[in-house]
């Protein structure tokens, strides 16, 4: 049996489309489990009880909601942004946004592109990530180790989820924050034959 994604992602929506809007324009499709809304992208995430009505939101042809044209698609399912999602470090504080996602469109569509900024300071913590929309665009990028982006020498790796990052029966986090850099490391865990 096909795998059918009950979640949509709606794209293009304006700060007064809130939950209570989406999920009466959606549920005239069908029942909805749970919308989430992410202003400050101006992305939206709506999930119906039946992965049938979200297709048959598909199959319209064009959503206007609040007099504006959105865009709407099926979500990723998560398990697969973990392969189209690279991590960036070393970035140079003065990065913009723009800049970094600039640079990385030249490899593939974008789904998301994000330098981490500190929410005291609001400067760059040196490091950001990007989420394509093929698993193909991010390999591209990774066949290289290093970038050069605004004269910085940047490093690429393939994500990790946070649950391969720590052997279970580890308290600590997988990550601790250095005053003097201003930034946070991760920690890679390698076995060690024999010492467990």
């Amino acid at each position: 049996m096909e795998f059918v994604n009950p979640k949509l992602v709606i794209n293009g929506i304006s700060t007064e489309m809130d939950e209570r809007i989406l999920r009466r324009h959606f549920n005239a499709y069908g029942e909805i489990k749970h919308v989430v809304v992410y202003f400050s992208k101006a992305i939206a995430f709506v999930t119906f009880v039946d992965p049938s009505k979200a297709q048959i939101a598909l199959q319209q042809q064009q959503h206007i909601i609040l007099g504006r044209k959105v865009e709407v698609r099926p979500a990723k399912p998560k398990v697969e942004i973990v392969k189209r999602k690279i991590f960036v470090g070393g970035l140079p504080r003065s990065i913009t946004n723009e800049e970094f996602k600039g640079y990385f469109e030249k490899f593939g569509s974008i789904v998301d592109a994000v330098v981490i900024h500190d929410k005291e300071t609001k400067r760059s913590r040196g490091f950001g990530f990007v989420t394509y929309e093929a698993e193909e665009s991010a390999n591209l990028v990774l066949r290289t180790n290093f970038h050069l982006l605004n004269n910085k020498r940047v490093e690429v790796k393939k994500v990790t989820p946070r649950q391969e990052m720590v052997p279970s029966g580890f308290e600590f986090r997988p990550y601790y924050y250095d005053p003097y850099y201003q930034t946070y490391f991760y920690v890679v865990w390698v076995p060690i034959p024999g010492f467990y």
